[in-house]
């Protein structure tokens, strides 16, 4: 794969996170790397993240086929996988990211609130 289209790639799954949630709620994900990369033969952003629900890898991979995201969880050495959500669509991008590394949708905003301080601690220490 020419690294001029995995970069293009890269850029739109970029531009289409961003636009489908705010610049606060990506930064609370605690992404550390952003690497264009191929996954599965499949051109790929790799994001090294920090959340409360997952501190790890996060892989959004292009399906061309299914015009579609592939969303892969791995541990923070890349070796295992933790889960793989596929048929993510630009327009969910960034709230289905948020869902699995920061914050689940049944939380209310108390909930949220305090763990969120509470990990930012330990984080801290």
């Amino acid at each position: 794969m020419k690294q001029e289209f995995l970069m293009k790639i890269a850029n739109e799954i970029n531009r289409q996170i961003r636009c489908g949630v705010s610049m606060n709620v990506q930064m609370s994900w605690g992404v550390s790397k952003r690497i264009a990369t191929i996954y599965e033969n499949r051109a790929t952003l790799a994001l090294r993240v920090s959340g409360i629900l997952h501190n790890g890898w996060v892989y959004i991979s292009l399906d061309e086929g299914r015009d579609c995201y592939i969303i892969t969880l791995l541990s923070s050495g890349k070796k295992k996988v933790i889960s793989v959500h596929d048929e993510v669509y630009c327009e969910e991008l960034g709230s289905v990211i948020d869902n699995l590394v920061e914050h689940k949708k049944e939380w209310t905003d108390k909930q949220y609130k305090s763990l969120a301080l509470a990990d930012s601690e330990q984080k801290m220490r």
